[in-house]
């Protein structure tokens, strides 16, 4: 099992040179970047290229695209972007609670709304929607198990158990993958920077010799767009954050200890070594650290 982990590793690292998504990751980024410096022109042109990079672009990022669109008033792209993300998973209720200024007044919008059911029955019979029930209820068990009032450490050990065990075998049944966005859609409700609701946040709470072992198969997922770059980041910084800890001393010349994150995706705790964030952030096509930091409105800090 060990030697086929290593190999698979490797593989993927090989194999992530060929892989388009990496070049649509960073497209997306540059889009992302271009918008908030108001050239929206740009923006929706790098978002263009991008979504003709791969057979299946990110649900998330047809919804940013549409919201560019809506400020040039471009209310036709505004329109085909929602159609393709819809297409993608994109649900009416995340439509409504998103804040268009010209395009929700007009006609465009309603056909939106009844063209909806059908195209979202179509995006649906692409899934394997009794899996992604399963995992909806292994994500839900994940949470009830550490709610103060109904959970216990009995409790969460146990779930914890049987979700990765279970996971190993839907792995193993998936063909040696992970269950990703073809096979079981994007369970996100919020946005990208965002494990809640979906997969990613189980695994945030196993042992890290399991993590250790599913690490490949995020990995791959990531450069095949069947996962964020953010959410398997997310997963490595909260589970080995201990591990990049360092000893320092404070100003009163006493050993403290202070945690660190390796890819810094926490917004509240300093970056073990920013060069090799980045370079390792380059890898999975995570956003470098400005990029990211400014979009989520925040600043960060190296160890030094």
């Amino acid at each position: 099992m060990n030697k086929y982990l290593i190999f698979l590793f490797l593989y993927s690292s090989f194999y992530s040179f060929s892989q388009p998504y990496l070049e649509y990751y960073s497209l997306i980024n540059h889009s992302e970047i271009a918008n908030l410096d108001g050239n929206h022109l740009q923006s929706d042109s790098l978002y263009n290229r991008a979504f003709k990079l791969v057979k299946r672009p990110f649900k998330e990022d047809y919804l940013l695209a549409a919201i560019n669109a809506d400020k040039l008033n471009n209310l036709e792209k505004v329109y085909n972007y929602l159609i393709e993300g819809i297409k993608n998973g994109l649900t009416i209720k995340r439509i409504k609670k998103t804040s268009f200024e010209n395009f929700k007044k007009s006609k465009q919008c309603k056909l939106i709304r009844q063209r909806y059911e059908t195209l979202h029955k179509q995006y649906l019979s692409t899934l394997n929607l009794k899996l992604r029930d399963e995992i909806i209820q292994m994500v839900k068990s994940d949470q009830k198990a550490r709610r103060s009032i109904l959970g216990s450490w009995k409790q969460m050990k146990k779930t914890d158990e049987y979700n990765y065990n279970r996971l190993l075998k839907i792995i193993e049944e998936n063909n040696d993958e992970w269950p990703g966005f073809s096979l079981i859609g994007e369970l996100i409700q919020n946005d990208k920077y965002s494990v809640e609701g979906n997969i990613a946040i189980v695994p945030l709470h196993f042992k890290k010799e399991w993590v250790r072992v599913l690490q490949p198969y995020m990995i791959d997922a990531v450069l095949h767009g069947e996962m964020y770059p953010y959410q398997y980041a997310r997963i490595i910084d909260y589970k080995f954050y201990d591990s990049a800890a360092k000893t320092v001393i404070d100003e009163n010349g006493k050993r403290q200890l202070a945690l660190c994150n390796f890819y810094g995706t926490y917004t509240n705790v300093p970056i073990c070594d920013c060069e090799v964030a980045e370079k390792e952030r380059e890898k999975i096509g995570f956003e470098p650290l400005d990029d990211y930091y400014r979009k989520v409105k925040a600043t960060y800090n190296c160890n030094k």
